[in-house]
């Protein structure tokens, strides 16, 4: 049996997806960014639901702390039987370690395309620049901009893959935003999975109702 524990069963957009996800609430990055006035991170959604269902955070806690505290050997990595797999549904890069393992699922499953959204970017830039690890082939990186409305330039990194970023209706129909997430399920979509020439993720800010009842139904 695997160490880590895997979400097979999503809800929303993730439905069919399978992830990999660590807890906000151990993250000292997370826990930075949500002090940001203003920023995605301060308004956390699942930081709200680790409180509010505790079956959740037990899991995220514990995939936390294997990933990050130390390298996995081979045989305690998962192995993925599905095509599309996402890491960090919920909480973000905690350090190298965290990155390092990361990569190593990747190596261990070839067949499938990964995809890991982060604002911290920053450590796997240090794990690439000691130059013992190579970014996997099958491992789309995406870089979610901290603040609504304001994307990142995703040529300041060359590992980058795609940067996300979040808008509102209001300046969407302002500034013409070309809106290419949020209308698929990620299994029909495979935008952010697949190698294309898009670079930009544009998602429709969502209301927080709809967005904490997604989560709170996700089975554990």
């Amino acid at each position: 049996m695997d160490i880590l524990h895997i979400t097979k069963q999503h809800t929303g957009k993730m439905d069919k997806m399978w992830s990999l996800s660590t807890c906000c609430q151990l993250n000292a990055n997370c826990k930075r960014n949500a002090a940001v006035e203003g920023s995605v991170c301060s308004k956390c959604y699942a930081m709200r639901m680790m409180k509010m269902y505790k079956n959740l955070a037990p899991c995220l806690e514990k995939n936390a702390k294997i990933l990050s505290e130390a390298i996995l050997p081979d045989d305690k990595l998962p192995k993925i039987k599905v095509q599309y797999f996402r890491f960090e549904a919920f909480g973000d890069l905690i350090n190298e370690t965290h990155v390092k393992n990361y990569f190593n699922i990747c190596q261990k499953n070839p067949s499938t395309k990964f995809a890991l959204w982060t604002k911290n970017p920053h450590i796997i830039k240090k794990v690439l620049d000691e130059g013992e690890y190579k970014k996997p082939e099958n491992l789309k990186i995406l870089v979610s901009s901290l603040f609504l409305n304001k994307s990142l330039d995703v040529n300041q990194w060359d590992f980058v893959d795609k940067i996300f970023t979040v808008y509102t209706k209001d300046y969407i129909e302002e500034n013409r935003i070309p809106i290419n997430c949020g209308n698929k399920k990620c299994i029909e979509c495979r935008l952010c999975y697949d190698t294309n020439e898009i670079r930009y993720i544009n998602e429709k800010v969502k209301w927080g109702v709809i967005c904490i009842y997604l989560i709170s139904h996700i089975k554990i």
